[in-house]
């Protein structure tokens, strides 16, 4: 109200010939950020670590920078704003989304630039995970690879959170959870077709999958035949396939609590879900906030939950910083992937968001970011106290490197850290998803609107 007043008055005082009023305007150059809600120390555009940055890249450049910050709903929602033509320097897509945007001609290459880990700044080359690095070097589409295009921000799996006390441990290891009478109306789904499509994946090919994991494990088939196998089970789009899908789906729905996308938290911590589908950043927060810890937002009947993930596969999944075609600032792009992936600003985001993180640390000891997050995060939280005598050896070195061994309590191998950090043999049967192409897309979604409206 007070601008239109403020131009209206101006209008006036011009008209009788007075002096016009000059009006303040913020004439930085603008830097626009689209991401997801509460992905970022402090939640939104008002959050301090955006502040710092726009102070942080004036005292690395001696140029001025505000970031406008956007929140995206989802995925589908990100991709129709920037097909009917909102601008954005910077993105955060997840894997699969990635992949559509850059085969259709959304994204560009970072530059050379941003890898060259002799620039003091580039704090992504330098930090990220080798498991993530090998990760997105080598998945591509079209030829096409992830590490020429995104810089990880987030990973995790998908996997089950229960209460221990009311469902049996050997129950979430299959996908047939979902149509376990024992759960009835116990036990959600997600709400969106990628999502709730790969467990319809998951339950029709399940007894290959495990026939193929047997294999694997008895050295048949090396690791990256099973992996491609894997990759094709559980993005096969045949119509023959989703139609079986889809019957699956159907059977499914009267034994759930419903499909749902947060509000499955709330209902898990408050008891009415006992067996919730999420992904493994909402598991850590579902299970830090069930059990009561945090004085001042008090849970009336604590829970202790755990996280699992089913035998045959799960999903693996990234959320990844990418530059659009018509990015107006590739320095300030860059230069802000870089700030959040300051080992100090990693851990600020970890503790504030609950999903994990890409960046590890780097393997130089005179850096000093070395293990900053594996002794400020990992070891501070998970860490097993010197009397604790079920203290377990939990080998994370393929995230962190060589040697990054952590004596943890027994009990988060079926928790928060197995959550955060899988093992190396869990994520051998994780598989990341990827686009829908036209024609499955559409029959993806007609079959989604015949699942809902049951």
């Amino acid at each position: 109200m007070k601008k239109y007043i403020a131009i209206g008055l101006a209008a006036l005082l011009l008209a009788s010939g007075a002096t016009a009023i000059v009006v303040n305007r913020d004439t930085r150059p603008i830097l626009k950020v689209a991401n997801w809600a509460e992905y970022i120390d402090g939640g939104d555009e008002d959050s301090e670590l955006i502040h710092e940055f726009e102070d942080w890249y004036a005292e690395q450049t001696g140029k001025e920078i505000r970031v406008e910050y956007c929140i995206a709903d989802d995925n589908e929602t990100l991709y129709n704003m920037i097909k009917m033509g909102d601008h954005f320097d910077l993105i955060c897509p997840s894997e699969y989304m990635i992949m559509k945007l850059l085969t259709e001609g959304y994204l560009q290459k970072l530059p050379l630039s941003f890898f060259d880990e002799n620039t003091e700044t580039n704090y992504y080359a330098k930090h990220v995970s080798p498991y993530i690095s090998r990760t997105f070097a080598e998945n591509h589409i079209d030829g096409e690879y992830w590490k020429d295009y995104a810089a990880g921000y987030m990973w995790g799996t998908t996997g089950f959170v229960y209460n221990p006390e009311l469902v049996d441990e050997s129950d979430t290891k299959s996908w047939s959870i979902f149509t376990n009478e024992k759960y009835a109306q116990k036990i959600t789904a997600k709400n969106n077709i990628r999502d709730t499509y790969f467990v319809g994946l998951a339950m029709y090919y399940e007894d290959e999958l495990l026939s193929l994991k047997s294999q694997y494990q008895q050295n048949q088939i090396s690791l990256t035949a099973y992996q491609a196998r894997l990759s094709e089970l559980m993005n096969d789009t045949k119509e023959e396939t989703m139609n079986a899908v889809k019957q699956i789906l159907k059977s499914i729905t009267g034994n759930l609590y419903g499909f749902e996308t947060d509000e499955g938290k709330n209902d898990t911590i408050a008891g009415k879900v006992t067996v919730n589908y999420q992904w493994s950043g909402d598991g850590v927060y579902i299970m830090d906030y069930s059990q009561g810890d945090d004085e001042e937002n008090p849970v009336a009947n604590p829970l202790y939950l755990n996280y699992a993930i089913p035998d045959s596969v799960s999903n693996l999944w990234f959320d990844g910083w990418c530059v659009t075609k018509n990015a107006n600032d590739i320095e300030a792009a860059t230069m802000f992937i870089n700030f959040l992936s300051r080992p100090d600003n990693v851990v600020r985001n970890m503790e504030y968001i609950g999903y994990t993180s890409c960046i590890s640390g780097t393997t130089d000891e005179n850096d000093p970011y070395y293990d900053y997050i594996y002794e400020n995060y990992v070891r501070a939280y998970y860490e097993a106290e010197e009397d604790d005598e079920t203290a377990t050896a939990y080998d994370i070195s393929y995230f962190f490197g060589d040697g990054h061994l952590l004596y943890t309590p027994a009990d988060q191998l079926n928790r928060q850290l197995f959550a955060q950090y899988p093992t190396q043999e869990t994520l051998a049967h994780c598989v990341a998803m990827r686009p829908f192409d036209r024609e499955s897309n559409t029959r993806a979604n007609m079959m989604w609107s015949d699942i809902t409206f049951i």
